[in-house]
């Protein structure tokens, strides 16, 4: 699904990069409140080192288990929010008649 979605975003323009991780956050002050607010990531290639920023008007935090590490990347005070867990999932056969 996530490749759907990429393909399907670089089809309409949009620029795809795949094997990255976030070094630190973009910050602009909110013309309205004066108050920081995240506006992107400076981003960086772990198969090639390159560095990189992606700008955003909205940014979204969908980073599943990771959640915790990027929220204290925009503020080290914030609390863990993710509790992780493990689990299993048995399948059962259904039983059919007596």
């Amino acid at each position: 699904m996530n490749l759907a979605i990429a393909l399907t975003a670089a089809r309409y323009g949009a620029a795809i990069a795949n094997y990255t991780e976030v070094v630190h956050l973009l910050e602009r002050a909110d013309p309205q409140t004066g108050k920081e607010r995240v506006c992107g990531a400076h981003c960086r290639d772990v198969i090639t080192g390159q560095e990189f920023d992606v700008r955003a008007k909205c940014v979204i935090n969908a980073t599943g288990p990771f959640t915790d590490a990027l929220w204290k990347m925009d503020d080290q005070k914030n609390p863990d929010i993710c509790q992780p867990s493990a689990g299993v999932h048995i399948v059962i056969p259904a039983i059919t008649g007596n």
